[in-house]
């Protein structure tokens, strides 16, 4: 069993390196729209969308071509130029103008019915943005976690999913404490409408030229 748990953080670190420094440019984002809870359950939804793929690739009951999981580099750069657009459109906005917009989007919601609402607060844009993102940055965990639970006993793999939570929360948490280092958080507020498009779009080119679905 501990021998287990070593090599569970141990691939789990190694995979997913790159996604402290991504959650911590979704944390310096963070505002009435986008907030943390928003982050951390697409974090937690994507990466066990990751894992629940591996399982079944492992047991050959994969209903997705993982060859091909790759594409979903798209994802990334669609955000990536949409995050772009949506600065370019609030350039030429005063700070009061943009409150006015966020408060008018806080009212509309609060218009939409109660169980709309409720559904809304459990599933979101924002949420859904962060785990789309989550799964494409780490479409490549799926060639290291596929062998590895191959060779895994179901107690094993039991383990090893519950080392994986553990590690995504402390991920989270890493993720939030970088983005508000001084020297970051000072950094990507002056130029995030340049560098948090090029960031999301450099992931989305990463993972496409990675996986060698464009070879």
């Amino acid at each position: 069993m501990v021998t287990t748990i070593i090599t569970s953080i141990v691939s789990f670190i190694g995979t997913n390196i790159d996604d402290t420094f991504v959650l911590a440019v979704w944390f310096s984002q963070v505002d009435a729209v986008l907030r943390k809870r928003d982050i951390v359950w697409g974090q937690f939804v994507g990466f066990e969308l990751l894992v629940l793929v591996s399982v079944f690739a492992a047991y050959g009951l994969s209903f997705l071509p993982t060859d091909k999981v790759g594409w979903l580099g798209v994802i990334p750069i669609v955000l990536g130029i949409k995050k772009w657009l949506e600065y370019r459109h609030h350039s030429g906005k005063s700070d009061e103008a943009e409150e006015a917009e966020i408060q008018a989007e806080i009212k509309q919601t609060k218009k939409i019915s109660p169980r709309a609402t409720a559904l809304s607060k459990l599933i979101n844009p924002q949420m859904v943005s962060v785990g789309l993102v989550t799964v494409s940055n780490g479409a490549g965990n799926l060639t290291v976690y596929i062998p590895l639970f191959t060779e895994y006993t179901i107690f094993e793999l039991v383990v090893t999913v519950i080392v994986f939570t553990i590690m995504t929360g402390v991920w989270c948490y890493l993720g939030y404490k970088i983005a508000n280092l001084p020297i970051i958080k000072d950094k990507l507020d002056h130029y995030k409408s340049v560098m948090i498009p090029i960031i999301f779009i450099a992931i989305g080119i990463y993972v496409l030229v990675e996986s060698g679905v464009m070879g």
